[in-house]
C-alpha cells in the first residue's frame, strides 16, 4: 500500500489532502519538503489546524505550511463520499469545497478522523458502557463501567487525553499489573494500580527535519522539536520493548 501511495505522489503534479489533523499536516509537510515543485492543497473543516494542540501551536503549523507554498483552506469541507477514499490514481480531477472553491488535483488523500469502530459492541454486555463518542467508559483502574474484571486500553477508552500509541502502552502496563493482582487473589480494591490521564507533549513532524511540539508550558516549532521525535517514530524502541529483533 505504501509503495503504491509513493508512486501516486511521484506521478502527480498536484495533491489534495482532506483533513488538517496530525496525519494531514504531516503528510502535507512530507510531500512539500520532498517535492517542493508539487502543488499541495490542504482542506480542513475546522477554524484551525491541529485541534488537539493549542491555538498557538496551530498557528505556527499553519505559518510553516504556507511558507512552503502549501495552500491551506480552513472552515471548508469536501464531500468524502463523492471524493472517494483516494485509493486510485485517476489523473487530474476537480473537487468542490463547501465554500464553492474548486481544487484541481491529480491525487488525493482522506486524512479525516474516523468514528471509533465500536458499533459491534453495542449488542453485547458492554453496550451500556459506550458513551456518545463510541468509547468505553472506564474508571481510574481502566475497568469498564461497573465491571470488576473487564478492562479496556487504547483509543477505545474515554480517558481524556490524546489517543497515541505510547499512551496505549502505558494503559497496558497498568492493566497487566491489575490483572496479575486479580489473578493472585481478590484482594482489597485500593491495591489496584491507578492510571492518571497524561498531559504529555504532542509532537507533529514537519518533513524530515522540523516539527511542532506542544509542551505543558509552551509550544515550539523548527529543528529542535524535530530532533526530539525519533526519525523512526519510536518503532525501534517499541520493538525492543516487545522483545522483537531489529530489522537489519
Amino acid at each position: 500500500m505504501f509503495h503504491r501511495d509513493k508512486d501516486r505522489i511521484a506521478a502527480a503534479s498536484s495533491v489534495l489532502i482532506i483533513g488538517g489533523g496530525p496525519i494531514g499536516v504531516e503528510l502535507a509537510a512530507e510531500i512539500i519538503m520532498d517535492s517542493p515543485d508539487k502543488r499541495v492543497t490542504l482542506v480542513h473543516g475546522g477554524p484551525r489546524l491541529l485541534m488537539v494542540m493549542s491555538p498557538r501551536a496551530s498557528a505556527k503549523a499553519l505559518e510553516w505550511l504556507r511558507s512552503k507554498n502549501v495552500t491551506v483552506l480552513l472552515d471548508q469541507t469536501i464531500d468524502i463520499d463523492l471524493a472517494g477514499t483516494g485509493d486510485g490514481y485517476d489523473g487530474q480531477r476537480d473537487f468542490t469545497t463547501s465554500a464553492g472553491e474548486t481544487v484541481s488535483a491529480d491525487c488525493h488523500f482522506v486524512c479525516t478522523g474516523r468514528p471509533v469502530a465500536s458499533g459491534w459492541l453495542r449488542g453485547t454486555f458492554l453496550g451500556e458502557y459506550i458513551d456518545a463518542d463510541g468509547r468505553l467508559v472506564v474508571d481510574e483502574h481502566l475497568r469498564v463501567g461497573r465491571l470488576k474484571n473487564v478492562f479496556a486500553i487504547g483509543d477505545i477508552t474515554d480517558v481524556p487525553e490524546a489517543k497515541q500509541g505510547y499512551l496505549a502502552q502505558r494503559h497496558a502496563m497498568v492493566v497487566s499489573r491489575n490483572l496479575r493482582l486479580l489473578l493472585r487473589s481478590a484482594g482489597p480494591e485500593h491495591k489496584l494500580h491507578r492510571y492518571k490521564a497524561s498531559k504529555a507533549a504532542i509532537t507533529v513532524t514537519l518533513g524530515r527535519r522540523d516539527a511542532v511540539s506542544e509542551l505543558p508550558f509552551m509550544s515550539l516549532i523548527g529543528h529542535i522539536p524535530g530532533v526530539v521525535k525519533p526519525r523512526d517514530l519510536y518503532v525501534s524502541r517499541t520493538r525492543r520493548m516487545m522483545g522483537i529483533k531489529e530489522i537489519s
